[in-house]
């Protein structure tokens, strides 16, 4: 699941001493900071699977390439059976280099990539994969076609817990707030990955 997280920077102006404000200039003020954290499930998954050439050994000793057109088949048939349509996978890559070490034949390789729509799909493909002639298996994205939606919810969250914060402090202290003096989004990193569905706020509060 994505995970996105929302800053919320906020001033409050509160009622106080109109003669303290004068000889200063400064208005009296209370400033917290609200976090919201929302856990979004992806509905557009990309992965990439990459495939490579290997040999295959027969019974009395002898050995065969499996050609690279053969894996790519047996891939595409799974992605298929998971519910993936062509137009949804691409060549990502093609290519390889000899090891001289090891073969003096040229092992060919190639990438695919496709975009699921969740999960399920890519446990299905996992597990029915053929593991022969498979190099590597990873997700490279994933995201959310509603991702404006929550993000203004995520927003929205962060400012109510700023606000909640705001309120208490004011009223522990024996103040009225009047009206958010300054409102500023404070979010400045990336989206992350996390197991858990859940939403959280946490603000932390500066006087």
């Amino acid at each position: 699941m994505k995970m996105k997280k929302n800053d919320i920077l906020l001033t409050a102006l509160l009622i106080s001493s109109l003669a303290g404000y004068a000889q200063n200039g400064v208005p009296p003020t209370i400033e917290v900071t609200g976090t919201a954290t929302l856990n979004i499930v992806p509905d557009r998954i990309s992965i990439e699977i990459g495939m490579e050439e290997y040999y295959k050994h027969k019974p009395l000793g002898d050995s065969v390439v499996v050609k690279l057109a053969d894996i790519e088949n047996n891939v595409r048939k799974t992605f298929r059976d998971a519910g993936v349509s062509d137009s949804l996978i691409e060549v990502s890559d093609m290519g390889n280099y000899r090891d001289r070490g090891v073969s003096a034949t040229l092992l060919m390789a190639k990438r695919l990539s496709a975009t699921v729509s969740d999960f399920s799909q890519i446990e299905y493909i996992s597990e029915k994969l053929d593991r022969k002639g498979i190099s590597t298996f990873n997700i490279v994205n994933a995201e959310n076609s509603e991702m404006t939606q929550f993000n203004r919810q995520g927003l929205e969250s962060a400012l109510d817990a700023a606000r909640t914060k705001a309120e208490y402090i004011a009223e522990k202290e024996g103040l009225e707030i009047t009206a958010p003096y300054e409102i500023t989004e404070t979010t400045n990193e990336p989206s992350g990955y996390s197991l858990f569905s859940n939403e959280e706020c946490t603000p932390s509060d500066k006087i």
